[in-house]
């Protein structure tokens, strides 16, 4: 599901990265452009928060009266939901959708091979998996407490060949299991042994914290590959990616990714770069201060929020305790990505609540509603309840009355001509209006003004009859 979400994301961010020629810029542009799409969700959120307000007194009469029959209870809420078109699970929506897109940006962040260049899917695909295959074997010769060299060096002074005796090392399931899995499943040991006489000391190197983020090399192999392109303090190892396609060294070699000079593959380290965990403290600070702002203006717009519990308070803030942890295990690419995210959301919870007052909202509210009850149309919480109401033998119309009250109406349901005759009556009076006042300001122009305003009339009238 995730992946179908990404696809058109991952269209965004080529675009972006294409006109900036820098990741970190890109992905900037990338966040302030997904923001503004789920904004219109915000807002929807906030109307329906805002409907949820206004029936809280009902609500709370509801419970009073009928506590302790729950049936009964369920019954009757459901029906004030009907009669007030409200859906008590419309503003948790809007987050669902925010959070699915979310984790739908995490593969378009890390996969700027797939997502962003114009590669063969198959040379990328075979890249990440040589890195993968690569790293458990490392990760294995080192767990045995040796090295690719001494193993080499062992067998040649043995007088065997040290590339047939690995690779029956490497499919030796009780020795070395992971290795023997992984390419029993997915082939490609002529791939690691290339790489292997190409750098013997590659398990040392793709092993090493200061270079590859371990806990996401055999996740997320592609973002490694700038890593070998790149980074060339231990040596150029950017050899190695030749051996699946030239193509795709060439294009790891060329891309930007980086961010005020700082590469965006780098794992934060107190001890080997201290700058990169400046990233994790911003994006902490960023989203404390999204919570306690978003915190003051509930409180404001909703003096309840003052009578919150201390397990209710600890929740608001561990999000910011989370973005603190999850930028720190991973590389600083995601941590920038939190932090612009943190900053549009602050902005944007500044804009909301400064626009959308509760006055403001509560007037659309009730716009929205009488554009429903015009319109005869029922929404699909009114059916679900409707259709709950029946299951139960009661009479939706009969349980809306007693909701409603001595005043209430059963909306009518308008056919399409109704429909469009009411708009086509709305439309003749606002050219009567508008006529009317032409017909004031006609009095100051001269002949051929007027002739000309006739004329254009006419073809006006011919036009639109």
């Amino acid at each position: 599901m995730f992946n179908i979400i990404a696809i058109p994301l991952g269209w965004i961010m080529k675009g972006c990265y294409y006109v900036f020629k820098n990741y970190g810029v890109a992905l900037l542009v990338f966040t302030f452009i997904t923001r503004l799409l789920v904004f219109p969700m915000n807002i929807k959120q906030q109307k329906s928060t805002a409907r949820m307000s206004m029936l809280k007194p009902k609500l709370e009469q509801l419970e009073k009266k009928y506590g302790k029959n729950k049936q009964k209870l369920q019954e009757e809420q459901m029906a004030l939901y009907s009669e007030a078109g409200v859906n008590p699970m419309a503003s948790c929506l809007p987050m669902l959708v925010m959070m699915i897109i979310l984790f739908a940006m995490i593969p378009v962040i890390y996969g700027p091979l797939t997502y962003v260049s114009n590669l063969d899917k198959d040379d990328v695909k075979a890249s990440n998996q040589m890195i993968k295959q690569v790293h458990i074997v490392s990760a294995e010769v080192k767990d045995n407490k040796t090295t690719l060299a001494e193993l080499i060096e062992g067998y040649e002074a043995d007088g065997k060949d040290p590339y047939e005796e690995l690779e029956k090392l490497f499919e030796d399931e009780d020795k070395y299991p992971k290795s023997a899995k992984s390419f029993d499943k997915e082939g490609g040991m002529d791939n690691i042994m290339e790489v292997i006489k190409l750098h013997n000391d590659i398990d040392t190197f793709i092993t090493n914290d200061k270079y590859f983020a371990q806990n996401l090399i055999e996740g997320r192999p592609e973002l490694m590959t700038f890593v070998f392109a790149q980074d060339k303090s231990a040596g150029d190892y950017s050899d190695v990616l030749e051996v699946i396609s030239k193509d795709v060294k060439t294009f790891s070699e060329d891309f930007n990714y980086s961010m005020f000079g700082i590469y965006l593959g780098t794992t934060p380290s107190w001890k080997d770069n201290k700058i990169s965990c400046l990233v994790p403290v911003l994006s902490f600070l960023l989203q404390l201060l999204v919570t306690i702002v978003s915190q003051h203006y509930q409180k404001k717009n909703n003096p309840d929020m003052a009578k919150m519990t201390g397990s209710t308070t600890a929740m608001l803030y561990f999000m910011p305790v989370f973005s603190l942890w999850i930028t720190f295990k991973y590389p600083i690419g995601l941590g920038m990505y939190w932090c612009f995210s943190s900053l549009f959301s602050l902005f944007q919870t500044i804009v909301l609540n400064k626009i959308y007052t509760p006055e403001h909202v509560a007037e659309l509210v009730q716009q929205d509603i009488a554009k429903q009850k015009a319109s005869g149309k029922q929404t699909l919480m009114q059916k679900m309840a409707e259709a709950q109401l029946v299951a139960a033998g009661k009479d939706p119309a009969e349980i809306r009355k007693q909701a409603g009250g001595d005043d209430y109406e059963e909306p009518k349901k308008k056919s399409k001509n109704e429909i469009k005759q009411e708009q086509r009556q709305k439309i003749n009076e606002a050219r009567k209006r508008a006529a009317e006042e032409m017909d004031e300001d006609e009095k100051e122009l001269t002949d051929e003004q007027r002739e000309k305003l006739r004329r254009a009339r006419e073809k006006m009238a011919k036009k639109y009859n």
